[in-house]
């Protein structure tokens, strides 16, 4: 009997099928430029210009996001993703040409290889996402479950990410009917109920279970335990809600997650994962120099701007929240009229807020207010990379209202974060839950990795203007 491909197999399919599609495309641009330049095609040839058959890894390597199922099963996001290798590997090339003078790199064959390759990329993503979405190779999910976790397992089964997947019925012990309404225009067919995954899980083919219970760990008996080890023995892949939430989204659903959660998938999980605290520190200190010598040129620029459109003061000081609640001043350039908060009372910044001036709307908008706070890096009052530093007042009003919120005080805070390059500037409540998710998730899988990619995300953050 058929069965789906797993997440690895997926990756390697898609791996060695990127492979040959540029592979083929750089021996066939050195196959058309020696028509053009009129030299014998053979392995000679090919021996004197090794040096291009480097696109093939630099591809490949440009490629890994786009062999993320979120990516892979969604045409658009494919196109962009080999778009944007495309535009690097032009980069690449570009700097590579100029290093060397350009006599061992000629335009015409990059030219080719960079064209072929993108339509030879384009016609086998186009093969792929085609053939992942169908049988043999799309997964059977049932979901079982009740509550709010159930409808939070359908809303993340929304996911692109899943675009191979069909759910195949539901199992709750809801009142009796014969569908469960999982959306707007979503209805899937009730098959049973919990107690009975295993024989649900067999009948049905199922690929995967999900797992969507409300309450504490102990109300989930040891029958029902029993059950789910049934499942996995089958070939069923088990997976708890919470755990697809945050593999999906790159969240923790903070909604869903009871106080234990902190003992054992925080407290216990990211002292390993957490980075070097020297090397951590070395890190930031290296990329906070390298950017407070850019951020010496354009500071008299910057404070002249500032100075003519606004007036005194040019820099701004505010108390903030830092690791174990200890509080600094945090310093930036001023980008808001003066007396903003005329009351005394802090307040969030809304979309097109009236008291931010003309230079501080693009200041914020490429990041380049915080510049300043590049000191308080240096000082370790700051890391380069963490949850978003908060006014002590918004973190007391935070805390009574959003479970786990002074979790995110357990790491210093950070110029950028994963929450900043995922989620817009938040003003309400709502938007403090979902970055509070974003923060949580990034301290359980802290690495100077992630800080890395984080870091990049943000530079094209400021490249477009996204900022708030």
């Amino acid at each position: 009997m058929s069965r789906p491909l797993r997440t690895s197999e997926r990756r390697l399919a898609l791996l060695v099928g990127d492979g040959l599609a540029v592979t083929v495309a750089v021996l066939l641009a050195l196959w058309t430029w020696s028509l053009t330049a009129g030299f014998p095609f053979g392995p000679t040839f090919l021996r004197a210009r090794a040096v291009w058959l480097l696109a093939i890894p630099l591809w490949l390597t440009l490629l890994v996001p786009t062999r993320d199922a979120g990516i892979a099963l969604d045409l658009e996001r494919t196109v962009a993703g080999v778009a944007r290798a495309a535009g690097a590997l032009l980069l690449v090339y570009l700097a590579a040409f100029f290093y060397t003078g350009g006599a061992n790199l000629p335009r015409l064959v990059a030219l080719y290889i960079l064209w072929d390759a993108t339509l030879l990329l384009f016609g086998w993503r186009l093969v792929a996402l085609w053939s992942l979405t169908r049988a043999p190779f799309s997964r059977r999910v049932l979901v079982a479950g009740a509550g709010p976790a159930l409808l939070t397992a359908f809303d993340v089964l929304r996911d692109p990410s899943f675009r191979d997947a069909q759910i195949v019925g539901v199992a709750t012990a809801a009142a009796p009917r014969n569908e469960f309404h999982a959306g707007t225009g979503w209805k899937v067919p009730i098959v049973g109920r919990p107690d009975e995954v295993d024989e649900l899980t067999g009948r049905l083919n199922v690929t995967d279970l999900v797992v969507a219970l409300e309450g504490r760990g102990d109300e989930v008996d040891e029958h029902w335990v029993q059950r789910l080890i049934r499942c996995q023995e089958s070939g069923t892949h088990v997976v708890r809600m919470a755990q697809l939430y945050e593999d999906t989204l790159r969240r923790v659903p903070v909604a869903h997650v009871e106080p234990s959660w902190l003992l054992t998938n925080f407290f216990d999980v990211s002292p390993f994962r957490e980075a070097s605290p020297l090397a951590k520190r070395l890190f930031d200190v290296w990329v906070a120099t390298l950017l407070g010598a850019v951020g010496l040129i354009l500071l008299p620029f910057i404070a002249v701007a500032i100075l003519l459109e606004a007036g005194r003061p040019v820099f701004y000081r505010q108390p903030r929240l830092g690791r174990s609640g200890r509080l600094f001043s945090m310093i930036k350039f001023r980008t808001m009229k003066n007396d903003a908060e005329p009351d005394g009372q802090p307040q969030w910044s809304t979309p097109g807020d009236p008291r931010v001036t003309r230079i501080g709307r693009l200041l914020r908008r490429t990041r380049l207010d915080e510049l300043p706070n590049l000191l308080a890096v240096l000082r370790g009052e700051m890391s380069m990379v963490g949850p978003r530093p908060e006014r002590p007042q918004i973190v007391e009003r935070l805390e009574r209202e959003v479970p786990l919120y002074r979790a995110r005080l357990v790491v210093a805070p950070g110029l950028t974060g994963w929450a900043q390059v995922n989620w817009a500037y938040g003003d309400s409540v709502e938007d403090a839950v979902t970055k509070l998710e974003y923060d949580l998730y990034y301290i359980k899988h802290q690495s100077i990795w992630f800080d890395a990619a984080i870091l990049l995300r943000t530079v094209g953050t400021m490249l477009w203007l996204r900022g708030r």
